[in-house]
């Protein structure tokens, strides 16, 4: 059920996109696929560092928009990679990151638990069961 509910969030996020901001969008849509690509690797079970990740997409969409909202200068991979070192004193999406960081934190680790918690769940009962087995066929 969770991974359905964030590939219908991924695919309307991408929809909304489309719609508002067409190619340009769609030129950079890479790194809202990424941000998917990462939390499904995290529901999964996968080495993710959730804080770290969502850090990393905010400068990466730092980065990207301040490229777009300059398209007559070009700056270095130095020069953005220091814009995005001051993302938080700059705030340039104000308090929506750590509003999301929060809420997206707290959903993931609650639905990952629970999954990992019905996975040895379903471990002890077929367990139990052979060993139920095993006791009636002597």
């Amino acid at each position: 059920f969770f991974r359905e509910l964030l590939e219908n969030a991924e695919k309307s996020l991408n929809d909304m996109f489309v719609r508002t901001y067409g190619m340009l969008y769609m030129q950079n849509s890479e790194v809202f696929q990424d941000l998917f690509t990462e939390l499904k690797r995290y529901y999964t079970g996968g080495n993710v560092n959730l804080e770290e990740m969502l850090n990393d997409f905010w400068a990466r969409l730092l980065e990207r928009m301040f490229q777009l909202i300059n398209p007559q200068y070009h700056f270095s991979e130095d020069y953005l990679e220091c814009v995005s070192k001051y993302t938080d004193q700059l705030k340039p999406f104000g308090d929506v990151p750590r509003k999301l960081k929060i809420q997206i934190t707290r959903s993931f680790i609650a639905a990952r638990t629970f999954v990992q918690g019905l996975t040895v769940g379903r471990e002890v009962a077929n367990r139990v069961s052979k060993v139920i087995e095993n006791v009636l066929t002597f």
